[in-house]
Order: C-alpha cells, then structure tokens, then sequence
C-alpha cells in the first residue's frame, strides 16, 4: 500500500517522453527512434540550453574562487603558472647535517673502537698460546683482566643464579662473567682468520677440520675428554676442579665469549662480507657471459668443421662434429635459462619487486640474450648424415681426380710447346729457314688450307715447301724438309693419342 501523497516510483527501461517500460535497451532505442522523432529537436535544444547554462554556473564558481584568493594577496586567477609568482626572501635556516654526522660518527666509532680493542685483544691471545691448560688461562688473565667472581650474582644475560650447576665462565675478550647456557665459542681457526685474512687462504683444509670438530654455536664439544685420571670427591672445591678440568678441555680449540663480542666479530665479518660480495645478478651475469664466451668459441670450430664436411673433405670426423653440435645446444638451454632467471629475479617479492631501472636492466639482458641465441647458436648449419657425407666425399675424390689428369694435360702441352720450341731452334730448323732464305719461298707463295690447329698449317707449309724444292730441282733441301714433315707427324699422333 502507498501512503496518501506520495508518488509512484516507476523502474525499468523507461521512455523519457511517454514512460514507457520497453524491457531492454535496445527496445528503448528503437522506440524512440520511431515514436519521437519529431521530439529530438527539443531535447537537443534542452540538452544546449542546459549545456549552456552549465558552463556558465562553472565559470561563475571559478570567479569566485580567483576573487577569493585575490583578498588573501595572492596573485590573479590567470597566473596560475609557478614561475609568474614573486620571489620570496629566504627565511631563517638551520642545517641540521653537523648535529647528525656528529651523532652518527659517535655511534659509529663507539662500534668501531670497541671492535678494533676486540680484535688487538684476540691477536694477542693467540700469540704464543700455551697448549697446557694451567698456563693458557694464566695466558689469558695476563691479556684480558677478569671480573671478581664476587662482584657478579646473576648471569647478565638470562639473570639467572649461579649455583654449583651453573657456574660462573669469563669472556676471553672483555673479562665479563656469564653462564653456561650464554657462553659462545670462537674456533682457533676462525680467529686466526679474523686477525690475520691470508690465514684463511693457506690453511684452509684444517680450517674446515677445526670448525667440524668444534662449531661457534655448539656450546658443548663433540668430544669428551678422558676422565679416567679423575677421582670421585664428595667436597664442592674438588667438584669445580673436576668441572673446570672438563671446560678447560672443552675449550682448547675454541675461546669462550659472550654473546656481545661475539655479535660484534660477527658485525664486522658480516660487513667484510657484503663489500665483497657481489649481488646475485652480478653473478647471474658474469655465468651467462661465460656461456656466451665458450659458445662463441665453440661456434667458430664447429663451422669450421660443418664447411669442411659439406664439402666433402676427411680433415674432420663427424662424430666429433656432433659432439660439438650437442655442446652448443646445451650452452643454448643454459644460457636462455639463465637470462630467464635474470629477467624474473624478484618479481615474486611482493613487498619490494623491482621496479625502475633495476627492471630495465633485467628485461635488457633477457632481450640481449634471446638475439644472441637467435643470431649465433639457432642458425648453425646442420651437419650432413653418413649416407650424405659418403656421397659428398666420393664427388669429391671424382672432382680431384679430374683435376689432377686435367694438370697433367696442361704440363704435358707445356712440355711439348717446350721441345717444339727446342726443334725450331734446333739445325735441321736452321737449315730450313737457310732454304727458305735462299729460295725466297714463304707460306705466303703456299697454297693454305684452313685449319685451326697451328700443327697442321705447319706441316701444309712444310709439303709446300718440299713441293716447291722439287720443282727447283734442290733435292737436299727436300729430304731436310721431308724429315721435319715426319717429325710434326710423329708428335701430332702423340698428342692425338693423349687427348
């Protein structure tokens, strides 16, 4: 029921003229189109005036708005540009970089110093450190002073009772008491290694050795001394001989700390460390750069070999060829994994993923090694199979074999354009000419045939010139010319036969 007064509230795809509920959108469209067209004019018109109007009120508010700011002393509504503002006088300024500095070198060199005393402190105690027990905690005490065991109840890390369960322990680098449960170990090695860097690099077997029999965190050693040499007590005094007998053991390849020298040794290492230590995209990128420096070495050799085996040459083998194939594909697979863990490095950090130009780097060098792999490594040439190697050997050995007979062809007829040049300055040929010169016969007064091999227009010349002796009556110069006539037959048959 509706209450009196109140008006009808009407939902729907209603048509804005004549109220209509047309059930969809397009429905609604249509029905405009066709019912009211003639209405479109005046509610364009509606629709310009109310566009107008609005702009106008719009303005309005602006107005107001520069006035406003106009009565506060600013600058008019059309210099709304940062440069057009007047220059203001500077203020009073106070740096505050000195104060900071000064706190921050105090805090840095209280850290520091108290490092470093820690440092002199363990350098001293290795020196000349006694293996006897009794004369190394002597050696110890000499180095760092101890504190009164009566002037400390409470553990100062757990603030625990010392009873005769739990006894009192020196820190061997500030003299300080604590418990059992508090005390840390610094291997020999280690400590060597911290006070003196190259010991590290020269003893680094028994480095390893020393650390696995005694860790820094483990509080009780992994072997127990033989306390065969002990005898059983009831008196407390023979109680801690026996207990410190065992720490003294205990401790021969380590130094008992507290836990604040420890962390500040481990501070300082720590640091060494990170300005040492290259981040993982610099190792990331230094690895692919080697793939891509053994891929390129690679590359060269194995084109060399797939050009000489296309070729059809027995330099190389072609297994070892496919051998070589195989290693290339593999540093293909290596290096596109490795730019792809580049390229998605700590993208999965949803707190702090890169961004900027950390992300730019890691997608250039993803981008970088997919070209190199598309130009060097997926566009070598393939490797011919057995079946075709053979035939592109046997071609080849076909070819070679021509041109081996085809050289001894050429040097053959170098031999003979050689021992014809020998004959034509031999007597005989001599005395031709001699007969030529006498007669005045020349192949110009010979009838010529046309030939284009010069040793048959020779031996016409040559019957010519027998022909023209003979009607001369010269018979001696005819058997002259006739024995050369046999000659140049006798060398074209040979040529003959070779061709």
């Amino acid at each position: 029921m509706m209450a009196e007064g109140s008006v009808e509230i009407l939902e729907g795809f209603l048509c804005p003229i004549c109220k209509a509920d047309l059930g969809t959108a397009l429905q609604l469209h249509s029905h405009f189109q066709e019912e009211h067209t003639e209405d479109q004019d005046v509610l364009k018109s509606l629709k310009d005036l109310l566009g107008k109007a609005k702009k106008k009120i719009l303005k309005l508010d602006e107005e107001i708005f520069s006035n406003d700011y106009d009565g506060q002393g600013t600058s008019s509504p059309s210099a709304h540009n940062p440069g057009d503002f007047e220059q203001q006088e500077l203020g009073a300024t106070r740096s505050y970089t000195h104060s900071f500095r000064t706190i921050r070198n105090n805090r840095l060199e209280r850290y520091a110093a108290e490092t470093n005393k820690l440092l002199i402190r363990l350098d001293k105690l290795l020196v000349d450190l006694p293996a006897d027990p009794v004369k190394r905690k002597a050696h110890e005490q000499a180095i760092v002073p101890w504190i009164d065991d009566r002037d400390v109840k409470l553990c100062p890390t757990c603030a625990k009772n010392f009873h005769v369960a739990r006894r009192k322990h020196h820190c061997r680098l500030c003299g300080a008491i604590m418990c059992h449960d508090c005390t840390q170990f610094l291997p020999l090695a280690l400590a060597k290694k911290m006070t003196n860097p190259a010991f590290g690099h020269q003893d680094g077997g028994s480095n390893r050795s020393n650390n696995s029999a005694s860790s820094p965190s483990s509080s009780v050693p992994s072997t127990t001394p033989n306390l065969g040499i002990l005898r059983r007590s009831n008196s407390n005094s023979s109680l801690n001989s026996v207990l410190s007998l065992v720490d003294t053991v205990a401790g021969e390849q380590n130094f008992r700390l507290c836990i604040h020298c420890k962390q500040l040794l481990e501070t300082r290492e720590k640091l060494k460390e990170s300005r040492t230590l290259k981040p993982i995209i610099s190792q990331f990128y230094e690895r692919l750069r080697s793939y891509q420096t053994e891929a390129d070495q690679l590359a060269v050799m194995y084109n060399k070999m797939c050009q000489s085996l296309n070729c059809g040459e027995s330099t190389y083998i072609l297994n070892d060829a496919q051998v070589l194939r195989v290693k290339l594909l593999k540093l293909a697979e290596s290096i596109d994994s490795l730019s792809n863990k580049i390229a998605i490095l700590g993208t999965k950090d949803v707190e702090n993923p890169p961004r900027g130009k950390t992300l730019q780097l890691q997608q250039m060098i993803r981008t970088a090694a997919t070209s190199y792999l598309k130009e060097q490594l997926v566009a070598i040439p393939a490797l011919p199979t057995e079946m075709q190697l053979k035939a592109l050997q046997d071609r080849r050995r076909q070819e070679v074999s021509a041109r081996i007979q085809q050289e001894k062809q050429l040097a053959a007829l170098e031999a003979h354009q050689a021992e014809m040049r020998r004959k034509r300055d031999s007597p005989q040929r001599r005395a031709v000419d001699q007969v030529i010169s006498d007669t005045g016969w020349g192949p110009e007064a010979a009838q010529m045939f046309e030939s284009d091999e010069p040793m048959i227009q020779q031996m016409n010349i040559i019957r010519n010139y027998i022909k023209q002796a003979r009607s001369a009556h010269r018979y001696d110069e005819v058997a002259t010319l006739e024995q050369n006539l046999q000659e140049l037959k006798e060398e074209y048959r040979k040529q003959k036969e070779q061709a």
